[in-house]
């Protein structure tokens, strides 16, 4: 299992809450999400009220900076000491805040393929049992929405707008090889029978010399054996209706 985690600031929060409970709680919704390290929208982290979860039949927790709620299925984990619900209980809760896209963008870190918290089949299962509840209607559009190999909220974010254009879904991160076989790059998205490469560049990509330098010898050597790259930025998700008509105009002539 991934080490994952999220403040220490709210973790010794969490931590001194308990001190002065006596009844069975566990940390949940962006309170959880947050200890277990999950990107979560600006908009909800700036929320630093803790949501504290006890089991169905009991009292909701009333204090100061809490939000109370009931779980009717208590799914709870130790996690650093701390009582946290489960991550499939934990991003079905989440579905009751925030919006389909920050959700999936939850369910891909989630699923990564390098170090997996769940599976799609679990998360799938617990919506199943879940008919009725706020967020629900979320919860449901997102669960066939959730990747493995999805990086990050950007790229979460920008699939999804392929998608929701009527585009076709891409391959993420994908392994482009040289002519010899050898590894080339591994790209953050890729229409291989287009030839066609999406690349996100966050500000990483711009402050730093070294990589920016590498980015520019890696897209030459991609348009060498033929390949398009479509650098995306973080103003292309916000106004993205340009770059979803350039990528769809660019995608039908490569097919001619």
């Amino acid at each position: 299992m991934r080490v994952a985690g999220g403040d220490a600031g709210l973790e010794t929060r969490c931590g001194a809450f308990l001190l002065h409970r006596h009844e069975r709680v566990a940390f949940s919704h962006t309170t959880a999400a947050e200890l277990w390290g999950a990107p979560l929208p600006a908009a909800a982290r700036a929320d630093d009220r803790l949501h504290v979860s006890v089991p169905a039949g009991g009292r909701a927790v009333q204090a100061t900076s809490v939000v109370g709620h009931t779980l009717s299925a208590w799914r709870t984990i130790s996690f650093r000491g701390l009582p946290l619900t489960t991550p499939e209980q934990t991003w079905l809760d989440l579905a009751a805040v925030l919006g389909r896209d920050a959700l999936v963008a939850v369910g891909d870190w989630l699923l990564s393929y390098r170090h997996p918290l769940t599976t799609v089949e679990a998360l799938a299962e617990i919506v199943g049992t879940a008919s009725g509840r706020r967020g629900i209607a979320t919860a449901r559009a997102a669960i066939p929405l959730v990747r493995t190999r999805s990086e990050s909220p950007a790229e979460t974010r920008l699939r999804l707008i392929l998608l929701d254009a009527g585009l076709a879904e891409p391959w993420l991160n994908y392994v482009i090889h040289r002519r010899d076989g050898s590894f080339l790059a591994r790209v953050d998205m890729a229409y291989p029978s287009e030839r066609v490469v999406l690349e996100y560049e966050g500000d990483g990509h711009r402050v730093d010399r070294e990589v920016w330098f590498r980015d520019i010898h890696r897209r030459e050597h991609l348009e060498d054996l033929g390949w398009r790259v479509v650098r995306v930025t973080a103003a292309d998700l916000r106004t993205p209706l340009p770059l979803v008509t350039r990528l769809s105009h660019l995608l039908a002539t490569r097919r001619e």
